[in-house]
């Protein structure tokens, strides 16, 4: 189990992956707004919202996480592990033969994926670190 002092490290790593899981994930919407342009207005409309929502609260998670370095990380596993990796999963509804496209749902699975684990492990840290102290 990792202390307190190799937290930090912990810490910075998961933001970091956590952005690239973000990145991904955002290329993935920006590539489907094409697909999606040609909905009617009413699902256009509601895919932009979900999509700025999600967004928006994983910059808030990642704030968070950075300032404090406890709240938010819960989100950021959510967000990651959840978001992304159905986001990079979609790639078994899709023909692998569009380079761009492969690139980003393998991207966003491996980077969600990986952004998972690694707040995971950050969340494990902070529990043995308070559990030391309890004792």
């Amino acid at each position: 189990m990792e202390t307190e002092s190799e937290r930090a490290p912990l810490l910075a790593r998961c933001l970091r992956l956590n952005a690239l899981a973000l990145a991904f994930s955002l290329t993935h919407v920006i590539a489907d707004y094409g697909l999606v342009g040609a909905a009617p207005q009413a699902a256009l409309a509601g895919y932009l919202a979900i999509a700025g929502a999600v967004y928006g609260w994983w910059g808030w998670s990642l704030a968070r996480a950075a300032g404090d370095g406890r709240s938010g990380l819960a989100n950021l596993l959510a967000l990651s592990g959840g978001w992304a990796v159905l986001h990079g999963a979609t790639f078994v509804f899709t023909p692998l033969t569009n380079l761009p496209a492969d690139v980003i749902h393998f991207g966003s699975l491996l980077f969600g994926v990986w952004a998972a684990y690694a707040t995971w492990r950050v969340l494990r840290a902070g529990r043995a670190a308070r559990a030391a102290y309890v004792r």
